[in-house]
């Protein structure tokens, strides 16, 4: 009997579940924060409601265009694993609205204070309540095509799979089809999928569904990725760069303050200098010199580099709480703004480690073929490794990322980051 193999497709990382489209989401929404806004203004302004709206219309222009925004970031966090509390529509909510405001405000435009609250307002209860709806839990069910690997299904405990025996669809409802797009499938099969593509039945690759669970890349079905399906958009480089440039230099110059004062602190603490300079691995296994405030003795690497452990003596009392709230990252922005780094990408690691993990560790340098960032996906979801087992599981969360990659993303990152900062988790 013929046999095929489907030629591996990059499918997005998108969430099981959700509820109603993301189109009608999106008029619902716009259509009632946009009326009631200017139903209010209008209420305000009902003498003169005419000259009020020809004068507002920037403003008006310009909120349509922020819940938009606003309505493109939320889509993505409903997709992205790891993230279970919906106040992180929050600050996706407000961010193009406060932009809005800072435009306004630089050309002298016309605008109402009372119809920009209300707009906000709704904007985040509308997020808000679209987030927790789309987010909910629910039960899954999904035909699975018994031939190839089908190992990583094992795993993930939120959907239940029904084992197909012939190509037709169980009796049952179902809300997809599963399928190894690599294994080698006879042609009734392959007949069986392209039917399910005509009738418009969601169908979804082993891997992909496993990535969009667990928010990592299996090491191994990284040898069946096409190497073009882990290249960006074409905007995509061009777009961060230029938000790497803006926050590094804004942000050097607010946390100027804060970084003085620390680099002082550290001197009266302990002997040594303030920063701490460490070659590491960048883009392309480049080499660069990384920047920290020092948050260890002097003398902590005498005896040559190792891991940093928990509750270790080698940190100082300053240094332990800099790592808490990750303030002997600040210099990092130098490095940042030299175009040595960037605000998000896997974290940069010593020559000699790496030279080891590429020996260990397969696909290791594949990690590489991004900046390396100030946080990462690996970061905020695994925090510090301290052994070869703990970098492994790191390195399948950075391939997570490099494959996955977007400014919606790196946006949900540092979401993420300022949370761990508040509360300081995952640091040592």
């Amino acid at each position: 009997m013929a046999s095929r193999t489907l030629s591996p497709v990059r499918v997005p990382a998108a969430r099981l579940g959700g509820g109603s489209s993301n189109r009608i989401w999106f008029i619902v929404g716009l259509s009632a924060t946009t009326m009631i806004s200017i139903a209010l203004l209008h209420t305000l302004n009902s003498n003169d409601f005419r000259t009020t709206i020809s004068e507002a219309w920037f403003m008006i222009a310009g909120s349509m265009a922020c819940f938009s925004m606003s309505s493109l970031l939320t889509n993505r966090a409903i997709q992205y694993p790891g993230q279970k509390s919906s106040f992180v529509t929050i600050p996706l909510a407000l961010l193009p609205i406060l932009m809005l405001i800072a435009l306004i405000a630089l050309g002298r435009i016309y605008y109402s204070r009372p119809y920009l609250i209300c707009f906000a307002s709704l904007t985040t209860a509308f997020s808000l309540i679209r987030y927790q709806v789309q987010r909910r839990p629910r039960a899954r069910v999904l035909a699975m095509i018994p031939f190839g690997d089908l190992g990583l299904l094992n795993s993930i405990d939120q959907i239940e799979f029904k084992r197909m025996d012939e190509p037709e669809l169980p009796d049952e409802s179902v809300d997809g089809v599963v399928v190894d797009m690599h294994a080698e499938l006879p042609q009734e099969w392959v007949k069986f999928l392209a039917d399910l593509v005509m009738r418009q039945v969601r169908i979804y690759h082993v891997a992909s569904l496993s990535e969009s669970i667990a928010g990592r890349v299996s090491l191994d079905h990284m040898a069946a990725i096409h190497v073009e399906s882990l290249q960006p958009t074409p905007w995509f480089n061009p777009t961060k760069r230029a938000i790497d440039l803006i926050v590094s230099i804004l942000g050097g110059l607010l946390l100027l303050p804060v970084g003085l004062i620390t680099a002082l602190l550290i001197r009266l603490e302990s002997k040594g200098p303030a920063i701490y300079r460490q070659r590491r691995t960048g883009i392309n296994g480049s080499e660069f010199t990384l920047l920290k405030f020092r948050s260890m003795r002097a003398d902590a690497e005498a005896g040559g580099a190792q891991f940093t452990e928990e509750n270790d003596p080698r940190i100082t009392r300053l240094g332990r709480f800099m790592r808490k709230t990750r303030i002997d990252e600040l210099p990092q922005l130098m490095n940042i703004l030299k175009g040595e780094m960037s605000l998000v990408g896997p974290r940069p690691e010593r020559p000699g480690f790496v030279e080891e993990y590429r020996k260990e560790i397969p696909h290791y340098q594949l990690r590489h073929s991004t900046r390396p960032g100030l946080t990462g996906w690996a970061q905020i979801e695994t925090g510090y490794a301290s052994d070869t087992q703990g970098t492994v599981r790191k390195l399948e969360r950075d391939l997570y990322y490099v494959k996955y990659r977007s400014i919606s993303l790196d946006c949900f990152i540092l979401y993420r980051t300022l949370r761990t900062v508040v509360f300081g988790s995952g640091a040592r």
